[in-house]
């Protein structure tokens, strides 16, 4: 064997190492960058379950009659509080994908909240309303959560 073809034979086993580390480190990269993709969408997914949280907070400070109003509260004032936890929730979630059915449940709370605003203009405010938006917001909450254990691969 000549000097040459020995360092074309190193050199051969160097390029065949090299190259191994490098598709080795590009997988390494991709699974990282699919962990840091799902990091951010627990991430959203954990902000939406916050705003609708305090939405539920507001939701049940909504009064059912005209007669049962507590000093301070406004009612439109809280419609409006809600409204924005939906609009943010909304805004953060996909319309498409495996958010849809969250989506749904939120839409059908806003839903709620129209029908319970016109009610209360109209001076009568709707009770079934309230719960039902509250119970919407909760199922979304409870699918939200399911998302994260799903994601961290506990569930």
């Amino acid at each position: 064997m000549t000097n040459d073809s020995i360092v074309t034979l190193v050199g051969t086993v160097v390029t065949v190492i090299a190259t191994g580390i490098t598709i080795w480190q590009a997988t390494q990269a991709k699974s990282y960058k699919n962990q840091i993709k799902s990091d951010i969408r627990k991430i959203g997914l954990s902000t939406v379950i916050d705003r609708l949280r305090r939405a539920q907070d507001e939701i049940r400070r909504l009064p059912t009659s005209m007669q049962g109003v507590p000093r301070g509260v406004r009612p439109p004032e809280l419609i409006q509080k809600i409204r924005e936890q939906f609009d943010h929730a909304l805004g953060t979630l996909d319309s498409e994908g495996p958010d849809a059915s969250v989506r749904a449940f939120l839409t059908g709370g806003q839903e709620k909240l129209n029908s319970y605003e016109l009610s209360w203009h109209a001076g009568n405010p709707a009770a079934a309303d309230v719960h039902e938006l509250q119970a919407k917001v909760q199922d979304a909450v409870s699918a939200l959560s399911t998302k994260i254990y799903q994601l961290e691969g506990k569930a």
